[in-house]
């Protein structure tokens, strides 16, 4: 008797179950697809491009008003830096100091061998730079007066 409650039980909690045919709201069906379409739209977006130049661009753009901005550390700026106007912020200072880069020049970014000022080009991009130059190979590659 308990074997044949115990089914019949069982068989009713199924046939509740199966019976449940609830139809998704549309309007949840619509919100859905959109949580997914702008889902879509954000890994659609592009970030900008690192474009990579040599020393004679980088020092014909400052001319022209690029900021020439140096990631190396004090000690290694000690030593001397590649111009006068350049902005010494050193890498691991970035993020406390993004606000000290302009969005709306140029930006010429270089270490010593290039290894730094490429993380720092692509720490910009990621937080919304769009004019990010990397100078390839850094202050070893600069030119002697």
């Amino acid at each position: 008797m308990n074997k044949l409650l115990a089914i019949s039980f069982c068989a009713m909690m199924l046939a509740t179950a199966c019976n449940s045919s609830e139809e998704p709201k549309p309007q949840a069906v619509a919100k859905k697809v959109e949580v997914v379409q702008q889902a879509a739209t954000v890994v659609e977006q592009k970030v900008a491009p690192i474009t990579t130049i040599d020393w004679a661009k980088a020092l014909e753009m400052q001319k022209a008003g690029a900021v020439l901005i140096d990631v190396r550390t004090p000690a290694e700026v000690a030593k001397g830096m590649a111009s006068e106007s350049a902005v010494n912020i050193p890498l691991q200072e970035i993020p406390q100091r993004l606000s000290e880069f302009p969005k709306d020049k140029d930006l010429l970014i270089y270490c010593r061998s290039g290894k730094r000022s490429m993380a720092a080009s692509k720490f910009l991009v990621e937080n919304g730079y769009t004019r990010v130059f990397n100078i390839d190979g850094g202050i070893m590659a600069l030119p002697q007066k």
